[in-house]
């Protein structure tokens, strides 16, 4: 009895080890709950080459983190890294581009597929190349990445527009010159970049989370058990009576706002910087959604925190002398007027704006884009 108790563990333990070694391994598209989950293994990484991968049933991060999969809408999400290592479809390039975007994981384009991200709208807009070299949110200000970017699609003069989202104070960070030993570490990591993206699948298997994920929610869902993770995902109800997740910090922002003149000292810095580089800036202030639907919030009361401090940034950033666009008024209207249609311009399920939102603010950045890149020099 022991000795087949024994070999049954032993067999269980081989299936065990053998599945987790093949699930990297296992088509994307089906399994992973986001663009972003499957084609980040070869952001940043310059493999020569793109690579496409398209989750065919995406849903939003809250919903899932938060175990609360009733607000899931599922979409199809197409996730694209050029050549160079940053989201970028190269079939839809217009020509050399002109600006490069660098901002939170808005302007890399979270939970929207390629065509709807904000880079791709601006450049059909446009009709030039805005060139997407955005991250996931770092408040961090440096020329370092803004300046590797603009090398690696041969941008010598040229604009780049940088999201601040409002949520995060922002701060300046120096850079010089690589050093010799900087510069091997370089190429090393450049040279090792197919190998990194097998490591990195290996460490972040989209199968596993997946299948957590379902499996969780006929467990942890305040019937069987309580779920612990609602608090991180508040959930609130719009004047139509629509009810959407928002991110926590997201709300203890919009209670308790920054102060915006760390943000405009680093600004003025990182202008400085790029200047020496042949490079202007221009500035795009983003919203949460919980600041863009705070007025829309049927139990909603009290000051506008996120409004005032965004109106307030965009002043100070105007009077240092920065070419500034706060998107608050234009994605506050939209969501009023599409909240009427019963739609809306964020997901239910996710912190990120849909193609709707990113539509408003494109067509509304557009000419204001033009009016500066055109300007005779």
């Amino acid at each position: 009895m022991s000795k087949t108790f024994g070999n049954a563990c032993s067999a269980l333990l081989g299936v065990a080890i053998l599945t987790r070694a093949a699930v990297p391994w296992l088509p994307a598209g089906p399994w992973s709950p986001s663009g972003y989950q499957c084609g980040s293994y070869y952001l940043f990484l310059p493999l020569g080459r793109t690579h496409s991968c398209t989750a065919e049933a995406a849903f939003g991060e809250e919903a899932r983190v938060t175990n609360r999969l009733e607000f899931s809408t599922f979409r199809r999400e197409r996730f694209t890294v050029d050549e160079h290592g940053y989201r970028n479809d190269s079939l839809n390039e217009a020509g050399k581009p002109r600006v490069i975007l660098f901002g939170s994981s808005f302007s890399l384009g979270l939970s929207l597929s390629d065509e709807d991200t904000l880079s791709a709208q601006l450049t059909r807009r446009l009709g030039y190349t805005v060139y997407n070299a955005s991250d996931v949110l770092n408040p961090v200000l440096s020329a370092g990445p803004l300046t590797r970017a603009a090398k690696a699609i041969n941008m010598e003069k040229g604009w780049v527009l940088l999201e601040l989202l409002d949520r995060a104070p922002y701060y300046w960070a120096q850079t010089s010159a690589p050093t010799f030993r900087q510069r091997l570490k370089q190429q090393a990591r450049d040279t090792l970049a197919p190998l990194q993206s097998v490591e990195r699948r290996m460490r972040n298997p989209y199968v596993v989370t997946r299948v957590s994920t379902m499996l969780n929610k006929h467990f942890e869902n305040n019937v069987v058990l309580p779920n612990a993770s609602t608090p991180f995902a508040p959930e609130e109800v719009l004047t139509n009576s629509r009810h959407m997740l928002f991110y926590i910090e997201d709300e203890k922002f919009f209670e308790k706002p920054a102060d915006p003149r760390l943000t405009v000292n680093a600004v003025v810095r990182l202008r400085e910087d790029l200047a020496r580089e042949g490079l202007k800036l221009a500035v795009m202030l983003m919203p949460s959604g919980y600041t863009v639907y705070y007025p829309m919030f049927r139990e909603g009361s009290g000051a506008d925190g996120g409004g005032v401090y965004m109106e307030v940034l965009r002043e100070q950033l105007n009077g240092a002398g920065v070419h500034v666009y706060n998107c608050l008024p234009v994605l506050r209207e939209e969501a009023a007027r599409e909240l009427a249609q019963n739609r809306l311009i964020f997901w239910p399920d996710d912190a990120h704006w849909n193609p709707r939102g990113v539509a408003a603010v494109a067509n509304a950045l557009t000419p204001w884009l033009r009016s500066l890149t055109d300007a005779v020099q």
